[in-house]
């Protein structure tokens, strides 16, 4: 899968800053709130558990790689299992960082009734804006470290965003490539109300780069009771 591979070069192309600045977003967000546990959906390497629970959030990771689950545990309570096969239930649920882009409108609204089964309340995510995806997001990232390197080249078409990743891993004398794709999907916030029954109570936009325009926004869903 795309994705497995994605996995094993993200700490290549991950922007720190970038990502400290989302995780502190969703954080003041859960103060507000007053949420204190929440399961993390798609918690990929554990970093924003990590960080949630330093803040004093009991909070359980679930991701559908078991590779990035063997990472996260090095820092979480987290197992790999789909959202849609839990059989507990859960105060609240976020997914951070892309988590949403990269479901289509089906596999979203699955996804969602899956979400609304499992939680009494919030429900708290991010999505890409257009601006990031049809525009920021376009072109080519290199980035290599001893013995491996790795290309990403995304295009925007059809609200898609589609990247191509390549990698290459030196083994013995030569070096080994591996190349696969994956697909992120563009979703309005009129799209988003259409595929839940969870109503939207706030919209925060987040700039990660310096960009005039947002290239996040993060959505507060609660379940309707």
């Amino acid at each position: 899968m795309g994705l497995d591979l994605y996995a094993r070069i993200e700490e290549l192309f991950l922007d720190k800053e970038a990502a400290d600045t989302l995780w502190m977003e969703f954080i003041k967000i859960f103060k507000e709130y007053n949420i204190d546990d929440i399961l993390d959906i798609g918690c990929g390497s554990g970093q924003f558990c990590d960080l949630a629970s330093r803040y004093g959030i009991n909070i359980k990771g679930i991701d559908l790689s078991k590779k990035q689950v063997e990472k996260a545990k090095k820092l979480c309570d987290c197992e790999a299992v789909d959202v849609c096969e839990l059989n507990k239930k859960f105060k609240n649920a976020c997914a951070v960082f892309d988590v949403v882009n990269y479901m289509n409108e089906i596999e979203l609204k699955r996804f969602f009734q899956c979400v609304e089964k499992i939680i009494d309340e919030y429900f708290i995510f991010d999505i890409n804006t257009y601006y990031a995806m049809s525009d920021l997001a376009v072109g080519t990232l290199k980035a290599e470290e001893e013995n491996r390197f790795s290309v990403l080249y995304s295009d925007f078409y059809d609200d898609k965003l589609v990247t191509e990743i390549t990698l290459f891993e030196k083994v013995g004398e030569c070096y080994n490539k591996e190349q696969k794709s994956i697909t992120q999907y563009y979703h309005s916030l009129k799209d988003i109300e259409n595929l839940t029954n969870l109503k939207l109570i706030d919209v925060v936009p987040v700039s990660l780069y310096g960009s005039e325009e947002a290239e996040k926004l993060i959505l507060v869903m609660k379940k309707a009771t």
